[in-house]
């Protein structure tokens, strides 16, 4: 029996009708997506490359630092002013060259247009949250006034470029960032929180530091520190920067190249914190062992390290946004593979101009002679003063 050719012609419309839908909404969805993953991996990449912007950015700098003043007590290059100097242009280089790079790859090649209904809604959403933060408290404005304090007087201790207040008010002893911070933490635990009424609560009571203080940060870095120990009192570290002196024949830009990359790659597999206390006493004793300023090696060191965005066990902010955003591992790594080409390119550059013009690292310091620091093998046996120091930066 012949069915009549009106109901094919029925039939046909209802399934082209049906795909036309079904190809609307996967386009939907796809353009869903693509926003997500963007929006996910830019913050992503933003928190991890604005940690080395500043000395309390992230433990690892911290570590640096100490390192760097207990190995060479004469040094004092590196300073909140300086440190930030170098680093926050390529801090902004980088975050300029993220988005592009996100953008260029997730929206533009894959031609994702918005509508004014999707922008209206994601105006809308962002303009929600922003009325549910509220005004400003008193709590929030005491906070804000001494963390602006702190800042400024971290900046301004010994900028370099014109003298501070440590040098102008004439301190005998030598006053560190860590002495300005505790500090002013000193001062939250007797100032009110409210102004107009003095007998408000303190901004800061010890419960509350008890209870809301991240403790696994101090056991993350005692951890890093003894792991980093075992490599310096064991001899490994003199061992592997003797080895690899050998590379006193290669141009020190190829050196440091090799270094930064090398360090990109392991921070894939472990913190930053940790990459920093097994790598940094290697690169030290390497730049010494072929006349290099430590400084060369060191400095892109530490803030490589930081520099983790392919893998999610590279960073916590990779692990979060990985767990929460229910990405795949391909959403990573593809992208994270050509974030860190870039970040190490423009740390390469960053150093061969700031560096250079900050700290002459075309120069082998007079604090760095053999004559005039402590042993390399006696620091390996006291390495823990290095880890307390960190502990109390």
């Amino acid at each position: 029996m012949r069915r009549p050719i009106s109901l094919y012609k029925t039939e046909d419309f209802g399934r082209l009708r049906q795909m036309g839908v079904g190809l609307q909404l996967r386009c939907q969805q796809d353009i869903s997506t693509a926003i997500r993953v963007t929006l996910l991996l830019g913050v992503c990449y933003a928190a991890n490359i604005g940690g080395t912007g500043t000395l309390i950015g992230t433990p690892a700098n911290l570590v640096s630092v100490a390192m760097i003043q207990k190995l060479y007590p004469g040094s004092d290059e590196i300073t909140f002013a300086t440190w930030m100097m170098y680093n926050l242009p390529g801090v902004f280089l980088c975050v300029i060259f993220g988005w592009i790079y996100l953008w260029l790859v997730n929206i533009y090649l894959r031609k994702v247009n918005h509508n004014n209904e999707s922008k209206d809604q994601l105006y809308g959403i962002i303009s929600t949250r922003y009325e549910r933060l509220g005004s400003l408290s008193s709590y929030e404005a005491s906070v804000l006034v001494l963390f602006s304090l702190l800042i400024v007087l971290w900046i301004f201790r010994d900028p370099k470029f014109i003298p501070g207040w440590y040098t102008a008010l004439g301190f005998k002893l030598k006053v560190g960032d860590s002495a300005v911070a505790i500090a002013i933490v000193f001062l939250m635990f007797f100032l009110p929180s409210d102004f107009r009424d003095l007998n408000s609560p303190p901004i800061l009571e010890w419960k509350a530091v008890q209870a809301k203080f991240p403790w696994a940060v101090i056991f993350l870095v005692g951890g890093a520190s003894s792991l980093a120990h075992g490599a310096q009192v064991s001899g490994l570290s003199n061992s592997i920067g003797s080895m690899l002196s050998s590379v006193r024949a290669l141009p020190p830009g190829l050196v440091v190249a090799i270094t930064c990359f090398s360090t990109a790659l392991a921070t894939e597999c472990f913190t930053n914190i940790t990459v920093t206390m097994i790598f940094l006493p290697i690169v030290n004793q390497m730049a010494l062992s072929i006349g290099m300023n430590p400084l060369y090696l060191m400095l892109p060191t530490t803030v490589v390290s930081s520099y983790g965005f392919m893998l999610p066990v590279a960073s916590i902010c990779n692990a979060i946004v990985y767990e929460e955003g229910n990405l795949k591992m391909m959403d990573m790594l593809k992208p994270g593979i050509a974030m860190n080409i870039i970040c190490c390119c423009v740390q390469l550059v960053t150093l061969h101009t700031l560096g250079v013009a900050l700290f002459d690292l075309n120069k082998f310091p007079s604090w760095a002679d053999d004559r005039n620091i402590t042993n390399f093998a006696h620091m390996a046996i006291n390495g823990t003063l290095i880890q307390n120091d960190t502990l109390t930066l």
